[in-house]
């Protein structure tokens, strides 16, 4: 029942009962009384506590009891405020002792999960997303972090079991990114190092140097063939072709990272703020939605493509 319909009852009751206060009206004393009834702190209102409590007790009705949560260590009912701490009421056992704050539940169903992963790698923001599912933006920062290193370390492990294949062909490339801010002194450089394995992508990210390079190399399938541009670090490899015109598919790959990851997207206010935090998106990238850039089937893409519908299947 809203402030105003209980304000009306308690007049028509008061003047029923043919009260007549001698300071107050009836009207500012029924609108007192059902704010008192709904929670409102007695010294917010303008009339005397003692007032309120005599004509609350001459209708006979009680104030709307707050309610209060479970000890969160012996699970006690007899719970009390104990003070408050960043706008957040404390409490207090009175059986155990102990304080704490309130626990809120936000738990979310399955289809939410995997809606609020797709949202993301759909170039929204955790903040938007915040806003559109109507939870709190820690809850579904926590959740995505949480989801893209469960997806980062099965990654990894999909990785080691490649290794037992040859690639017909390497399309290796790096790709530009920042941390913290877009410009300016607190702008941190990162480089994402992309590999297409026939196909598969896998990617790391680093300094765009000899040994981020190395890290790679030695995280890939060995490969009959390496496709690179004509950057000096890629001299060390067997078999290699330098060239623009054979790195298009990997710079089209580039693209769609940078077209369904907002953390990505060039002089946008989503900035990423930690390295682990690239890893883990493109992780939750390459599991949400899985792209071969080949044509051609060959076993270890076909590998790639199954182990990635188990880590899905895993994640949600």
């Amino acid at each position: 029942m809203d402030l105003v319909t209980l304000a009306q009852l308690i007049l028509l009751l008061l003047r029923n009962l043919n009260l007549k206060p001698r300071k107050y009206r009836l009207e500012d004393l029924a609108y007192a009384i059902a704010a008192y009834l709904l929670g409102v702190q007695v010294t917010r209102l303008g009339i005397p506590p003692s007032t309120l409590y005599y004509y609350t007790k001459k209708l006979g009705v009680k104030r709307r009891r707050e309610e209060r949560p479970q000890c969160a260590s012996c699970k006690s009912n007899k719970v009390i405020k104990n003070g408050s701490f960043k706008g957040k009421t404390k409490y207090k056992c009175k059986t155990c002792g102990k304080t704490f704050y309130q626990a809120y539940n936000h738990k979310m169903s399955k289809e939410q999960k995997e809606r609020i992963l797709k949202e993301y790698l759909n170039r929204m923001s955790m903040r938007a997303i915040a806003k559109v599912e109507g939870k709190p933006l820690t809850t579904i920062y926590s959740f995505i972090r949480r989801k893209g290193i469960e997806a980062y370390v099965h990654l990894i492990v999909l990785r080691e079991q490649l290794k037992a294949f040859t690639a017909k062909f390497t399309v290796i490339d790096e790709s530009w990114s920042y941390l913290r801010a877009r410009r300016g002194p607190k702008r941190i450089d990162l480089w994402i190092w992309n590999a297409l394995v026939d196909g598969v992508p896998l990617s790391i990210t680093g300094n765009r140097d000899h040994r981020t390079f190395n890290y790679l190399l030695n995280s890939l399938p060995k490969s009959e063939v390496y496709y690179t541009d004509g950057y000096p670090v890629y001299q060390v490899l067997n078999n290699h072709i330098a060239g623009k015109e054979y790195t298009y598919t990997v710079e089209s790959h580039n693209s769609y990272c940078r077209a369904h990851l907002a953390r990505l997207a060039r002089d946008t206010r989503a900035v990423s703020r930690s390295e682990a935090m690239v890893n883990y998106s493109l992780a939750l990238l390459y599991v949400m939605y899985p792209v071969v850039y080949s044509r051609e089937k060959t076993p270890l893409n076909e590998a790639y493509l199954k182990g990635i519908e188990n880590i899905r299947n895993k994640l949600i």
